[in-house]
């Protein structure tokens, strides 16, 4: 849509100027579109709980006048999604197939009703854009630094898509400096093209929680008190293998009728038969507990409890587990790789990816240790607080608005 220039007359402070808003009542509305297909998922994970999380706060921001947000799915909205503000409108795309939802339906709808700007908080966006600009999230490119951890399959479809989404975007976040560099180091992409937007816990979720909350889960998982705890999918790239060696090794010097367990929660992923094989074949193998997916209020529980949170992740674009584990008074043992430097600071204690016998070593210390504990409880509480979705949101209006 052509703009006049300053459009719309501010003032000094941002503000739309009264005298003009009559005449700006009159133009063509803008119209921001989001898919939020990945937000209106059951089971949400990574780019699914990105996707819901980042909406919500943007509902929160108030619009300028004259715009307008049309959020696009393949099925209705349910739950605190479907509650929208003045001004924000739900548009289900039907689409019988499994796939090609965004690549051709997406694509179909911008040639029919063309938005001012489509965002899609995931990294594949509509084969053609008829000219609106696109806005995508890029979180990783793991495919790329470690593909043989992922289903060949697989990663041909996230290469391809990434490939597009780099190319054919106006714009494009990232969900940390780390996967920022990653972009401009493996794709050229442009300084200027990448805006850098936080992902945070949910705080409203993810803290500390009462007895009466905390016991009825675990009575419900039949968990004691002492565990070490791993959250998300298990597969080769989050390296489950390594912790599991670690927890046998940490075990060994314990004596009999040790409690500890290792707890471990996620939905199967590649590599996962190999996983299995070695727990079955693990002297600890009672001792280590698959609890598959469990809600997000579940898994705030098992983190207030938790003695540790283990993430021993080969690559991550950001890894929102080590804010949510913080922000629950948990203690953070995560892989020594950059983004978690840049996401935990001086909160966790980090240990190669590589090393099993390191990681048992620090289980040790701070299952002996509760002052140790304490300190990075304490840590982790202050380093929480520099993370938060509304001011993510805010970030994603601006780029917004730039962009119109």
């Amino acid at each position: 849509m052509l703009r006049r220039p300053n459009w719309p007359p501010r003032n000094d402070n941002g503000y739309i100027m009264q005298t003009d808003v009559n005449l700006l009542q009159n133009s063509k509305p803008v119209i921001f579109a989001i898919d939020a297909s990945s937000a209106n998922k059951k089971k949400r994970t990574g780019v699914e709980n990105y996707s819901f999380h980042l909406i919500e706060a943007m509902k929160k921001e108030p619009l300028n006048v004259g715009e307008r947000v049309v959020l696009y799915s393949p099925t209705q909205l349910k739950d605190e999604l479907a509650k929208l503000p003045e001004h924000w409108e739900s548009r289900v795309l039907g689409w019988k197939l499994k796939r090609g939802w965004m690549q051709f339906r997406v694509s179909w709808e911008l040639l029919r009703r063309r938005p001012n700007i489509l965002f899609v908080p995931a990294q594949g966006i509509p084969n053609f854009s008829f000219r609106v600009p696109i806005i995508t999230t890029i979180h990783d490119i793991a495919f790329r630094r470690i593909g043989n951890f992922y289903d060949p399959s697989v990663r041909r479809r996230i290469a391809s898509a990434t490939n597009r989404a780099v190319k054919k975007a106006k714009h494009l976040f990232s969900v940390s400096q780390f996967t920022k560099e990653e972009l401009k180091t493996v794709y050229n992409v442009s300084e200027t093209k990448i805006t850098v937007t936080r992902l945070s816990a949910a705080t409203e979720i993810y803290k500390r929680l009462d007895e009466r909350t905390i016991e009825s889960v675990l009575q419900k998982y039949r968990l004691g008190h002492n565990f070490f705890l791993f959250v998300g999918r298990l597969e080769k790239k989050k390296n489950v293998s390594t912790i599991i060696r670690a927890f046998e090794l940490f075990k060994q010097n314990r004596g009999m009728g040790d409690p500890f367990e290792l707890v471990l929660v996620g939905e199967q992923g590649f590599g996962y038969e190999e996983i299995r094989t070695y727990i079955e074949r693990s002297q600890q193998r009672t001792l280590i507990r698959e609890v598959g997916y469990l809600s997000d209020e579940e898994v705030a529980v098992l983190m207030n409890v938790a003695t540790a949170f283990l993430f021993p992740s080969w690559y991550e674009g950001f890894g929102i587990p080590n804010l949510e584990a913080m922000a629950c008074g948990t203690v953070l043992l995560t892989s020594d790789i950059p983004v978690h430097h840049e996401v935990a600071g001086d909160a966790a204690i980090y240990i190669s990816p590589k090393d099993p016998e390191l990681w048992a070593k620090q289980m040790t210390r701070l299952a002996a240790d509760p002052l140790l504990r304490e300190q990075f409880i304490k840590k982790g509480s202050n380093r929480v607080l520099e993370f938060s979705w509304n001011r993510t949101a805010k970030q994603v209006w601006e780029i917004f608005r730039n962009l119109v």
